[in-house]
């Protein structure tokens, strides 16, 4: 909201002096020099300068601009604004350079509110320390909604690395699901557009002959299997344990995708035990070689597309 000098919108009312003597002051906040006073919405005040807040915000610079009569008031104005004590608090701390409690930079939901507030009244300051406070690493809080919050702000490099953050997700997991529908069409529609193009990815190079075919015993000449050399049977292979690892790897891509590398959990599936001890029936040799199967499958997730689409 561009406050340039026009009337603020929801411009906060002026408050008469006397209903408001037996208010607390916040101590943080309690100059006696100071020629404005906010009182939150549950009735705290806070004495700061006027030169302050227009320095810090462009929504009061352009109110406190507006013509004020012709002689300045003898005491100072009280005006009522819609935050609470303790995001009007942290607000006013930022632009005042005064340190904000730990505790409150590690609620997802308080920094939020915060955003919320720094936006209305116009504060950059706030709002870029709040953009570093809200990708924390030590903030623990759902990557889609850091997403959600990222694109609502058109901060690129944030939603990309909360996308990141988001590969391993099952998007429509009941514990992730309220998480997605809150975000916006156009932001849901980029973040499931990339788990589909994953997805997809994942699916056709499974049944590409080109990446896989060297998982079986003899088809490369040099391929440094156990049969390296060995004169081959040419006995038809029994494919039912290669089939089973497939199935049981798109499963587990819908419940728990993968990230930018290989799970260590598919080394353990049984399915991946079942092909290390699949054997020619005939000659004994093991049926696939399993280390360019796991190069393969290492290098498969390792190249998935990790890109959102372009912001529209």
């Amino acid at each position: 909201m561009s406050a340039q000098g026009d009337t603020p919108k929801h411009a906060p009312d002026t408050v008469d002096k006397a209903a408001t003597d037996d208010y607390p002051v916040h101590p943080a906040f309690s100059s006696p020099n100071a020629d404005i006073v906010l009182r939150s919405k549950d009735d705290t005040l806070f004495r700061i300068s006027s030169e302050t807040l227009s320095r810090t915000s462009a929504w009061f610079r352009s109110m406190l601009s507006l013509p004020q009569g012709s002689s300045p008031p003898p005491q100072a104005e009280t005006i009522a604004v819609d935050e609470s004590t303790a995001v009007l608090a942290a607000l006013l701390s930022i632009v005042s350079g005064i340190e904000l409690p730990t505790a409150e930079l590690g609620d997802a939901d308080f920094l939020q509110s915060l955003l919320a507030a720094a936006e209305k009244y116009e504060m950059p300051m706030a709002v870029s320390v709040l953009r570093l406070a809200l990708f924390s690493p030590f903030l623990e809080v759902s990557p889609v909604r850091l997403f959600g919050l990222a694109s609502r702000m058109t901060w690129e490099r944030e939603a990309a690395h909360a996308a990141q953050q988001a590969l391993t997700l099952d998007l429509l997991a009941p514990e992730t699901l309220p998480e997605l529908v809150r975000l916006e069409p156009a932001h849901q529609a980029r973040l499931l557009g990339l788990h589909r193009a994953r997805r997809e990815a994942f699916l056709a190079a499974l049944d590409d002959p080109a990446l896989f075919d060297g998982i079986l015993h003899g088809v490369q000449d040099n391929g440094g299997g156990p049969d390296d050399g060995a004169e081959l049977c040419h006995n038809p292979l029994d494919h039912s344990s290669w089939h089973a690892l497939k199935y049981a790897l798109l499963k587990q891509f819908e419940r728990a995708p993968p990230g930018t590398d290989l799970s260590s959990a598919v080394y353990r599936m049984p399915e991946v035990g079942a092909m290390y001890g699949a054997r020619c029936g005939k000659c004994g040799q093991a049926n696939y070689l399993m280390q360019n199967l796991l190069d393969n499958l290492s290098n498969l997730v390792r190249d998935l597309p990790r890109t959102l689409e372009t912001s529209p």
